[in-house]
């Protein structure tokens, strides 16, 4: 079999850009940041930023939040250099923090170190940033719906069973509310799928842009939606499902048939400290008062 080459002549337009590999800094694309392994949130991975200060505790003010009972408010702090050097140092935890099985007060992390808090479990890496972005990306899909990017129903479930266990330890309220966009089926028939999914995206977008950091939003699937709300009563929930609800009646969407709007039903359940025996009931509660406001009529809050 004849073989062929191909000869490109020393003046073709098909030329190699070259590149001073002796200007490129490998240690300026590495970067410090934490996995977490087991506890709260596994597969979540941290940046830790250089030249910065960063807190890990129960408390949300703390730049690293972990939503653990046998974690201190302020657990401990990651000191980082500009050279990504990272000293671990235990702010006086009650339970104490372990790296690689011994206790520590103040340490100069390694690559591949495991810091244990509580029951959560860290693993300390040092990583090229492409490595990073993957580990975000795994954990994205892992927690988040791919088509509006809230939290998913397996996040929020296993979420709401910590939250729950936390408000009932405490006796402290927390609420529960179902979203669902009403006539979504009709939506879809008139106006395609296409738009029904742009519609989806929307809602999850606007609704987020108004919530608090600290709620919790996901999609549990189709057109429903639901939301946790933290120290929350009944009262004031009903309060914030109604803004949520003037949110979604101001969407207005266009297509080459008209132009048109959307309405969704919000049912809420409140655990005061005792009137829930599970998370499971508390979820029901919110599910029945949705479809008690969807035979009302719809386009209202039901608690």
């Amino acid at each position: 079999m004849e073989t062929r080459h191909r000869t490109i002549p020393k003046d073709s337009e098909e030329s190699v850009d070259t590149l001073d590999l002796q200007t490129i800094n490998p240690e300026a694309r590495v970067m410090p940041y934490i996995v977490v392994l087991a506890g709260d949130s596994v597969g979540r991975v941290v940046r830790l930023d250089r030249g910065q200060a960063m807190v890990a505790g129960r408390t949300r003010r703390c730049d690293i939040y972990f939503n653990c009972e046998n974690i201190s408010r302020e657990h401990v702090r990651f000191d980082i250099d500009g050279k990504a050097n990272v000293v671990l140092t235990d702010l006086e935890s009650t339970n104490g923090t372990l790296v690689n099985g011994k206790k520590i007060t103040s340490l100069t992390l390694q690559d591949g170190d495991r810091i244990c808090m509580g029951n959560v479990i860290l693993r300390f890496s040092l990583k090229d940033d492409l490595d990073f972005d993957l580990q975000q990306e795994l954990y994205n899909k892992a927690t988040r719906d791919p088509l509006t990017n809230a939290y998913n129903k397996r996040f929020f479930l296993d979420y709401l069973k910590k939250e729950f266990a936390h408000h009932q330890r405490y006796e402290k309220p927390m609420s529960v509310v179902f979203f669902d966009l009403d006539d979504f089926k009709r939506l879809n028939d008139t106006y395609g799928h296409l738009t029904g999914d742009l519609v989806l995206k929307t809602l999850a977008r606007e609704i987020c842009d108004v919530l608090r950091e600290e709620d919790i939003f996901a999609r549990f699937g189709g057109e429903e939606f639901v939301a946790l709300f933290r120290h929350t009563d009944g009262e004031r929930a009903e309060v914030i499902a109604d803004k949520l609800l003037g949110v979604v009646r101001g969407m207005e969407f266009a297509t080459p048939l008209e132009a048109f709007k959307v309405t969704a039903t919000a049912g809420i359940a409140t655990y005061d400290g005792s009137n829930f025996s599970d998370a499971e009931a508390l979820l029901k509660h919110a599910d029945d008062r949705l479809f008690e406001g969807k035979a009302r009529g719809k386009d209202q809050v039901v608690r």
